[in-house]
């Protein structure tokens, strides 16, 4: 995952935007961005953590070259969190997650993750029975 898929992405449950985005492990990429206008995302940089404004300059060419391999998008409304695994962000319904892949998930990274999302998050917390 890239840093501007937060300028596409949207909480599927409130469709609060943008997701709040928490980075456990990242590699850096030699990428090309011949080509590319800046700035490349339209409405919100992920990278800054800010709505893009007109007649600015952004850091594209430092943001294209990480990768996210693993971490966490949430929504600061209502909690609903979707893990990034090998670089995918893994936004299912409910109904399609997997408890126990979910909180493995949440335990194994609990020193990272905000601690509304270990209490309170959707579908599953560590306070979920």
């Amino acid at each position: 995952m890239r840093h501007w898929a937060l300028d596409v992405l949207a909480c599927m449950y409130c469709k609060h935007y943008p997701l709040k985005l928490v980075i456990l492990k990242s590699v850096e990429e030699d990428v090309s961005i011949e080509g590319i206008s800046i700035p490349y995302c339209r409405n919100y940089c992920g990278y800054l953590k800010e709505h893009i404004v007109k007649d600015r300059e952004y850091p594209c060419r430092e943001c294209l070259r990480i990768d996210i391999e693993e971490g966490i998008l949430y929504c600061s409304k209502c909690l609903h969190w979707y893990p990034i695994k090998n670089g995918i962000v893994v936004m299912m319904p409910d109904n399609k997650r997997n408890k126990e892949r979910d909180l493995e998930f949440l335990k194994k990274h609990i020193d990272h993750i905000p601690r509304e999302v270990l209490k309170e998050g959707k579908p599953y917390n560590l306070e979920t029975k």
